[in-house]
């Protein structure tokens, strides 16, 4: 569970897992100070980074060497609904029968697979 709280600068905001802390607020254009991550960019790190640990966790598992690998994820916002468009950068010399492993892989992300199911929001009373 993640929890926020307000901070004293406008939007600025502090999230918290209990263990670790983070902070996001909003562009300046939208009113915030651009002090840290939006929370656009945090919906993409978190697919991104899921991607990335995904794709090593394969690799380890499949004993491919896998080395310096480089994710990067946008969400396009669409009328229809939001595309997340993604792409990886893995090391050279990889054989290619090892990257269409690892990019198959890519699907096993749990991030990936949530994102890619009707979605519902239920607000619980506190």
């Amino acid at each position: 569970m993640i929890t926020t709280k307000s901070k004293q600068d406008d939007y600025l905001t502090e999230f918290t897992d209990g263990d670790h802390v983070g902070q996001c607020d909003a562009p300046v254009g939208k009113g915030g100070q651009d002090a840290a991550f939006t929370p656009f960019a945090l919906l993409e790190a978190s697919l991104a980074g899921c991607l990335n640990i995904t794709l090593r966790a394969f690799a380890a598992s499949h004993d491919i060497e896998l080395g310096h690998v480089e994710t990067s994820v946008t969400v396009v916002p669409g009328e229809a609904g939001s595309t997340f468009e993604y792409s990886v950068k893995l090391p050279e010399g990889l054989s290619e029968k090892d990257t269409k492993r690892l990019l198959a892989a890519l699907k096993g992300c749990p991030i990936h697979g949530l994102l890619g199911k009707p979605i519902s929001f239920e607000l619980k009373a506190e």
